[in-house]
Order: structure tokens, then C-alpha cells, then sequence
């Protein structure tokens, strides 16, 4: 079976493209999710540890799964399943008083959002042919705002003893949007008849793995930039936590401010530009915090960071559907996976670098940053 355009009158674009917006939200409330909470569970330290890893897994073994799945069966049916687990996990989570029921309820709904992340970027880009680097910078904003609200929301809620009302509030959301979605009409799938050996042979292409290598070194930086920006803040300049923590909320808006402004940028620009412009950023970024020794200074920087980066993963999973916009649910799927390791090694080459001082993480974005721009070159080569 073909696929749909996203010109054709039966789809509602429109309507689809608020949808999927909405359910990036939801998966960025869901990625933080855990770390909110943690700090209000009564277990122990390594049961902490291992909760806070169990969604992030779910997470991973969703994207691995679900590329495929898509080019054959379609987003709808995909977004349905990753909405349900996601209620079912967050709805039980205020009554579980016990390992093991948490750890299943964390699993339930990082499964869910891993294939919420998948599907929404995959639908989004068979959506927007003509514009896919803009319109997927905008699904990264949603995501962002998600992200930003997560921590927000949790935090008053647990100050008010307020935790189990807006964990359920919090599972209302994809729950109204899992009814919203059935009435609408969605692309056919792509290869509805295709054996799934056949499509797995588009990751023989070796653009599909120079893609996944660009999205390894960008998701490694934003997460060590994540984990380490308010430590190195607090270890260089010796202020209190929260005061050291502006760092990461500099980062974090300047990312999402990032994602709208690469909205008119890439139009101006294109794609190849517009990750070597965000590259250049990311780097200049990085010699701010070096050079500078004042608060202002180093709050700064880690902000010209979050600027850089910002723009480089949607505008990439663009580049994936320009490539490959009849694969893009397993191509996605499989770039998005490398991506995901590159994610849980940022951290930790971060803690390696930091062997040599505090300034030390950053070579962990900078040397990124020049193998993004190596590989940008060869990819648009």
C-alpha cells in the first residue's frame, strides 16, 4: 500500500500536527518523570538508582522496536498503544508503595514514551514534506516545554502534599488525547504488505548510520551538559546548589528558545548551514565558560551552549526524512536508538573529563561539536 501524501484532503493535518505536538508534551513530562519523584520515594539508594534507570530503558526498548512497526501498521494504532501505557503507569503510580509495582509501573510508561517519540518525529516529517527541519524543531519545543513543566509541576505539588492528585491529573492528559486522536484520519502506512526483511534493508545504507553517529554526539552533549552544567557551576565558583542550578535552567530555556528561532533560521539558512551555525554557537558557547570566571559569565555560556544545541536533532531527523521519506519509521527507529546510547555516554564521558578539574566536562560538547560539523560535511557532501 502507498502512502497517504499529506496533501491529500481525507488527512487532518492540522488537527494531526496539534496532536502530535501535544503527545511530545507528554513524552517530555514523561522522560523527567522519574527524577521528579525520586526524590519523594522512600527506598533505598540503589533501588533509587535502578528506578530512576527503568523508564530510560523502556524508553530504549520501544525506540528499537517500533520503526519497523510503523512503516507497517501506521502512527495511529502506534500513538494509541504508547498513550494507554503511558495512563495505565502514571495512573497506578500514587497507590504503589513497593519496589516492584514501581519499577513495572516506570517500564509501563518509558515503554510508552519511547514509542511516542519515535512515532510523533516519523509522523511529523511524513506531515511536513516540504518543511520538515521547521516543523520537527517545533515538535522539539513542545518537547521542551514538557520537560521544563515535569520538574515545575512535581515540585509544587510535593511542597502542598499535593503528589498523587497531580500524578493523576498528569495521567488524564494522554488519556484525553488517546480519545481526541481515534476520529482522526491518519497516512496509511507505508510498506502495509512489505515483509519486514525487506524493510529492514534500508539500514544496509551507510547514510543511515553517519546520521545515527551525528545523533550519538549530539545527544551525548545535551545530556552531559544536563547532568553536569550546575556542578561544574557550584565546583568553580563554590556557590550553593541552587544558586549553581541556574545553569541548567539557562540551558534548558535557551534550548527550547532555541528550537522557535531555528523556525525562521532554516528557512534563511537550510539544514547544512543551520547545524554549522548551531555547531559554531555550541563551541563559542563553551569557550565563554572557560575563559570567564564570574557567575554571570559561566550562567552565560552554559545559555550559548543550550542555543547551539538546540536546533541540531530536529534538524537532523529532518535530513533523516529528506533521505529516506518512504523508510521513515525504521530509519528513524534505528538513528534514534544510536542517539539514545550516545545519550546514557554523555554523562559518564563527562565524569571521566571531570577527572582533570570541573572545566574538564567540557571537552565533552566541544569535541562533539567537531565531530558533528565533520560529519555534517560528509553527509551533505
Amino acid at each position: 500500500m502507498t502512502q497517504k501524501s499529506s496533501g491529500d484532503p481525507d488527512i487532518h493535518r492540522a488537527r494531526l500536527i496539534g496532536m502530535v505536538n501535544a503527545c511530545m508534551f507528554v513524552f517530555g513530562v514523561v522522560l523527567l518523570l522519574m527524577g521528579s519523584l525520586l526524590p519523594t520515594f522512600k527506598v533505598s539508594g540503589a533501588r533509587a538508582g535502578s528506578l530512576g534507570s527503568i523508564p530510560l530503558i523502556g524508553i530504549l526498548t520501544a525506540t528499537i522496536l517500533i520503526g519497523p512497526i510503523l512503516d507497517k501498521v501506521g502512527a495511529k494504532p502506534a500513538l494509541a498503544a504508547g498513550l494507554t501505557l503511558i495512563v495505565v503507569g502514571m495512573a497506578v503510580m500514587p497507590s504503589l508503595t513497593s519496589y516492584t509495582p514501581m519499577a513495572v509501573a516506570a517500564f509501563a510508561y518509558g515503554l510508552g514514551g519511547g514509542v511516542l517519540n519515535t512515532a510523533t518525529n516519523a509522523l511529523v516529517s511524513d506531515l511536513s514534506a516540504s518543511g520538515r527541519g521547521v516543523a520537527l524543531n517545533l515538535l522539539g519545543f513542545s518537547f521542551s516545554l514538557g520537560a521544563i513543566a515535569a520538574p515545575l509541576l512535581l515540585s509544587w505539588a510535593a511542597e502542598r502534599s499535593a503528589l498523587p492528585t497531580v500524578l493523576r491529573f498528569l495521567a488524564a492528559a494522554p488519556a484525553i488525547l488517546f480519545v481526541l486522536i481515534l476520529p482522526l484520519r491518519f497516512p496509511a502506512p507505508a510498506h502495509s504488505g512489505v515483509p519486514l526483511r525487506h524493510l529492514l534493508k534500508v539500514l544496509h545504507h551507510p547514510l543511515v548510520w553517519l546520521l545515527g553517529a551525528l545523533l550519538f554526539f549530539e545527544s551525548g552533549n545535551e545530556n552531559c551538559m544536563f547532568v553536569w552544567s550546575g556542578k561544574v557551576v557550584g565546583d568553580v565558583l563554590h556557590v550553593a546548589a541552587g544558586r549553581a542550578d541556574l545553569a541548567l535552567a539557562a540551558l534548558s530555556t535557551a534550548l527550547g528558545a532555541g528550537r522557535l528561532l531555528a523556525v525562521l533560521w532554516l528557512k534563511w539558512l537550510g539544514s547544512r548551514a543551520m547545524l554549522l551555525l548551531s555547531t559554531a554557537i555550541m563551541i563559542a558557547g563553551v569557550a565563554v565558560v572557560l575563559v570567564y570566571g564570574t557567575f554571570g559569565g559561566v550562567v552565560t555560556g552554559f545559555a550559548v551552549i543550550g542555543l547551539g544545541m538546540s536546533a541540531i536533532f530536529p534538524t537532523t531527523l529532518g535530513l533523516a526524512g529528506d533521505r529516506f521519506p518512504d523508510e521513515t519509521g525504521t530509519v528513524f527507529g534505528a538513528i534514534m536508538t544510536v542517539a539514545l546510547a550516545g545519550g546514557a555516554a554523555g554523562p559518564v564521558l563527562g565524569g571521566w573529563a571531570a577527572t582533570s578539574g570541573p572545566k574538564g566536562v567540557l571537552l565533552v560538547p566541544l569535541t562533539g561539536g567537531v565531530a558533528i560539523a565533520i560529519l555534517t560535511l560528509i553527509i551533505s557532501g
